[in-house]
């Protein structure tokens, strides 16, 4: 065998004889079993990446003893090198990665939480002020380091490292927008639910009666024409409930309203309630009219299972402006 090759084998022999031999810290925090699987998931994460890997940190209630119990999960961030990466975004490498260090995780044991931060990301978290990274460099024991994450970690302890004016009022910032996307959304959720059911209803008997299920814009003009002046099922009262529901629904989701009463929303439940009796009530008489039965098999067997939000009827639903706003709160706030 040429020299050449077997000092190659030699070299390639004592690098994977130095992952085996790293010096791993005593953790007294764990037990002897959870120690040991910690141990055997780092060699197994090295071996994986390699010089990849530029730090792994073990930190949260394992370390501090807050809210910790036996089931308790065992934090573990990877601190990754992705600066020669081109060909993927940030979040498709973080993606990828997260999956491999599950994989890696799982045929040790369940309570290993692998928490991936790429090196291009660690920098801006640590200048944002990112509070799960103020953790990390607080509380966290370094079961694996290439010279990088201690000193960090040291400079922190001294008090050099902190959050900068913009990262403080981006926190601000954000704190003031859940608000907003908290009430914006349980609004929404609260006048969809009430639309949906009014549309639903009268969709269930102009379709008995021979009509096209009308779009939700169109059931107060359905319900006027055909339930009130042509087929006289129902009173005028009924066609201003599905215009007030309906409306109500419309002006929240187009942010022409901001509020909505506890009041008025108990007013509404209670118009809606009775409006879908007087449907439910139309409909069992069309039935009888015609010999048929008002529940059939389907309809039995779906009444058992669990109601979904959408109901029997599948309307397209616009993305909503709270789904946006959320991801935008999450970008600016990094990983919590």
């Amino acid at each position: 065998m040429p020299k050449q090759k077997k000092a190659k084998e030699k070299k390639g022999k004592a690098e994977e004889r130095e992952v085996k031999e790293e010096p791993f810290p005593k953790i007294p925090f764990l037990s002897k079993r959870d120690s040991r699987n910690v141990q055997r998931y780092v060699e197994a994460v090295l071996r994986k990446f390699g010089k990849y890997i530029k730090s792994m940190v073990i930190w949260g209630s394992v370390k501090t003893g807050v809210g910790k119990s036996k089931k308790s999960d065992i934090d573990i961030a990877v601190i990754v090198d992705d600066t020669d990466v081109r060909t993927m975004t940030r979040e498709e490498v973080k993606e990828k990665l997260f999956q491999r260090l599950v994989e890696l995780a799982y045929p040790i044991s369940k309570k290993l939480h692998p928490q991936p931060y790429l090196l291009t990301e660690f920098w801006e978290y640590v200048r944002e002020g990112n509070p799960v990274l103020f953790n990390v460099l607080k509380d966290g024991v370094p079961l694996y380091d290439t010279g990088f994450f201690v000193p960090i970690q040291m400079i922190f302890r001294m008090g050099n490292i902190k959050p900068s004016k913009e990262a403080i009022d981006k926190h601000m910032y954000v704190a003031k927008e859940l608000i907003k996307l908290a009430k914006n959304t349980l609004l929404e959720k609260l006048s969809y639910d009430l639309e949906q059911a009014v549309v639903s209803s009268t969709q269930a008997v102009l379709m008995e009666l021979g009509y096209r299920p009308p779009a939700p814009k169109e059931i107060p003009n359905f319900v006027e024409e055909v339930l009130v002046k042509k087929e006289k099922l129902v009173d005028e009262k009924f066609a201003e409930i599905a215009k007030e529901i309906i409306q109500t629904y419309k002006d929240i989701e187009h942010r022409e309203r901001k509020e909505y009463l506890g009041s008025e929303f108990e007013k509404h439940c209670k118009l809606t309630e009775k409006y879908v009796e007087k449907m439910e009530q139309i409909l069992k008489k069309l039935r009888k009219e015609k010999g048929e039965s008002y529940k059939f098999e389907l309809v039995e067997k779906l009444e058992k299972a669990k109601v979904r939000r959408d109901g029997m009827v599948s309307l397209p639903k616009k993305k909503r402006p709270e789904e946006k706003a959320e991801k935008m709160i999450k970008e600016e706030l990094g990983q919590r």
